[in-house]
């Protein structure tokens, strides 16, 4: 099998256990890149032995406070080449030290410096590479294409300085192979990001760190365009096999879920940065020289050492207490980065616990073209069955599922009733939008089919994701999607068989179950059970559900001798830890052949009411917004019978809810009562499935919960039974 190599970021030397220190060692530069955060540039300010001597020392010589088990040692400008002489006798000091005290970090360090390339090939550079090879890591910022390299990172006179960098990337890669870039994305040159990537790969550097900056320069529609550029690469990555030899961070496996962690994002406060006077500060972002509003950030000095007062509100910072509550509840906000110091630099007062968020909705742009990749990948090279991604998915507690009505002539596959429109089907067009949005943002399709089979064109658009069909049992082929089966109106045919069926039946009829799952049941693994006309039950036929349930407790594990069985109903409530309800409007919409979505399939067949329709797929598209009205109704929290109920198995059905008591939160009499009959039917099962070590489910002695949150809200002398008014 073919392996994806395509990472989720790139390796770090040490990451984790290793100190960073970095050296300011000049503020001058050779270019000056438009988006550049050193605004302080100057030819003048530059850093002495001696003053590096004292640093180096003061670190060297507490390792109390600088305990971790090796370093990197992070020359920083300005351009750092710029310094070479003094960066070579800094180095051979640092190296002489380390050996004369014997330090843990001794033969565990690395020199690492990013530089613009342009000094490269200086005879200087050349001899200091080859003296410190075995330790050195170094990185050459290219931005990818000529034309956008050109637009940002220019000479002062405007020119720019791609020629000059590109001719000397040939022998940085022979001498560090493998060696990563590190590319930055502007308003100005985001129509540019594809062809640098690739140009980049075609170049040779198979490791393409890219980011957008964080500072406030992004303008209405780039996140689109950030969006059809990643979208457009992905597309380039799988035709190509590209993920086979190469790598960039813009694709990353794991970002885009909600929150597991309460972390601050950035190292600031943890690494110590060493400016051209001797200051130290958290971070470079710190140095006066990168601050545009603000003064230095200065936690102490390399003569009189560190004051851990001004770095306690680093080592305390989390995620939390410096983001705005719409950062804390989003539902993709894993993998959102920010830089501590730009932070700091655009607050509003001089205080780090306050988050900058200009890059939120081009982050958001990058989490649907990574779920537009991953989501591709893994039908081409399918993840492990531990894959950390796969898990996070199964975990969402948002949007997980599509109903597509791609043909109104479809059967209903739970409550609803269909009704005589006139003929629509799903055009190719919409499909694919459907689908880009499907996997843009992690959702599965459940499309629902009529007798007619699929065309080639629909059913090739299909395939680009993950989905399952739902079908009239009379036209499905043995073993593919989920049939649907209507005891009143459809025949049983021969070819029928499979995993799942969804049986529907009328409530007149439920006396013909039993005889019917003993006659057909061998056919399936699951029978997923629904009462069609659940509000017509009386009270004559709860009773019938009630003996049928228990002919059923008393066939069902004579059957399961056979072959294991599960019907909703009846099993489901001995499976479950937790609700298992519909959930329509929180976890699944649909969308119906016109391209309009509704909160399910039972509100577009309604002639009625439309407050359940949401949106078009062309606004959805452009907004990334489905815009539910009342939303937190279809919410566990907001329906007051249901929330504490443990009938699990019970759909709660909302659009029956609508139908029944004209509050989507709210279920039926009819509804509780049955819930509550097959719950203490799966209660009458556990024994005799040898369940009692596994399964609890408590004695009741009511079958409708509103009677109980009735005596709980209105208790009276007479046993808590509500007064008449």
């Amino acid at each position: 099998m073919e392996q994806a190599l395509l990472s989720t970021k790139m390796a770090e030397w040490k990451e984790g256990s290793a100190k960073s220190v970095t050296l300011v060692l000049t503020e001058d530069c050779q270019l000056r890149c438009k988006y550049c955060y050193l605004c302080g540039k100057n030819s003048t300010t530059k850093m002495t032995f001696e003053i590096a001597k004292e640093a180096i020392d003061y670190v060297l010589d507490h390792r109390e406070i600088y305990s971790e088990e090796a370093v990197v040692w992070d020359f920083i400008g300005g351009e750092p080449f710029m310094e070479i002489e003094l960066m070579d006798k800094i180095c051979d000091y640092i190296k002489q030290r380390m050996f004369e005290l014997n330090h843990p970090w001794f033969n565990n360090y690395r020199f690492s410096m990013a530089t613009n390339g342009l000094m490269y090939d200086d005879a200087r550079v050349q001899k200091f590479i080859e003296k410190n090879a075995a330790h050195l890591s170094i990185g050459i910022s290219v931005d990818g294409t000529k034309e956008k390299h050109d637009a940002q990172r220019v000479f002062p006179n405007g020119e720019g300085s791609y020629e000059r960098v590109v001719r000397n990337v040939p022998l940085w890669l022979e001498q560090f192979q493998g060696a990563n870039t590190k590319a930055t994305i502007g308003h100005e040159d985001l129509p540019l990001v594809k062809d640098s990537v690739l140009h980049l790969w075609n170049l040779g550097i198979k490791e393409v760190a890219m980011n957008c900056i964080f500072e406030d320069v992004w303008q209405d529609g780039d996140d689109q365009i950030l969006e059809e550029q990643l979208v457009a690469l992905a597309d380039e990555i799988l035709e190509k096999k590209l993920y086979l030899k190469y790598n960039t961070t813009l694709f990353d496996r794991f970002i885009g879920f909600e929150l597991t962690d309460n972390q601050n994002w950035c190292g600031a406060g943890r690494m110590v940065a060493v400016d051209t006077k001797g200051n130290l500060h958290p971070c470079v972002r710190f140095v006066q020289y990168s601050l545009e509003k603000k003064s230095a950030w200065v936690t102490g000095n390399a003569e009189e050492g560190l004051d851990f007062n001004k770095i306690r509100p680093f080592l305390a910072l989390n995620r939390t207490v410096q983001s705005p509550q719409e950062c804390i509840d989003c539902e993709v906000a894993s993998g959102c980065a920010w830089c501590q110091g730009h932070n700091y630099d655009s607050a509003d007062t001089e205080t780090i616990y306050q988050r900058a968020t200009y890059i939120c909705k081009m982050h958001k742009a990058r989490v649907r073209a990574n779920n537009y990749l991953w989501n591709k990948l893994d039908k081409i090279v399918p993840p492990p069955e531990d894959d950390e991604r796969v898990r996070r998915l199964a975990m969402r507690k948002g949007m997980q599922h599509l109903m597509v009505i791609a043909d109104t002539d479809a059967p209903s596959f739970c409550y609803y009733p269909t009704r005589k429109v006139e003929r629509q089907k799903m055009s190719v067009e919409t499909l694919k939008k459907v689908v880009y949005y499907a996997l843009t943002h992690n959702l599965a399709l459940n499309v629902i089919v009529g007798n007619e089979p699929l065309d080639e064109a629909f059913r090739n658009v299909l395939d680009e994701c993950q989905h399952v069909i739902l079908r009239p049992i009379q036209s499905a082929e043995k073993g593919e999607g989920i049939d649907v089966f209507d005891f009143e109106t459809d025949s049983w045919p021969e070819k029928a068989g499979g995993g799942i069926l969804i049986l529907r039946i009328e409530a007149k009829n439920l006396p013909q179950l039993s005889g019917w799952l003993e006659e057909h049941s061998l056919a399936y693994d699951r029978i997923q059970i629904f009462v069609k006309d659940v509000e017509k039950v009386g009270e004559e036929e709860l009773v019938i559900y009630q003996n049928v349930l228990k002919s059923l407790v008393d066939w069902l594990p004579e059957r399961e001798e056979k072959k294991p069985l599960e019907i909703s109903f009846l099993t489901d409530r001995l499976m479950l830890e937790k609700p298992n309800h519909c959930d329509a409007g929180i976890k699944h919409v649909t969308v119906a052949p016109n391209g309009k979505f509704y909160v399910c399939p039972g509100f577009f067949y309604r002639e009625k009411n439309q407050d359940f329709v949401i949106s078009d797929i062309d606004t959805v598209l452009e907004t990334h917004e489905l815009p539910i009205k009342n939303k937190q109704l279809y919410q566990l929290d907001h329906a007051p019978i249901c929330e504490n109920c443990d009938a699990w198995q019970c759909k709660r059905c909302v659009f029956l809810n609508k139908e029944t008591t004209l509050e989507v939160n709210t279920p039926s009499r009819q509804q509780c009562v049955m819930a509550h009959l097959e719950r203490n039917a799966s209660r009458d099962l556990i024994e005799p499935l040898f369940l009692t070590e596994e399964v609890t489910i408590p004695e009741i002695d009511y079958l409708d919960p509103f009677e109980e949150l009735m005596k709980k809200k209105y208790p009276t002398e007479k046993g808590g039974k509500v007064d008449e008014c």
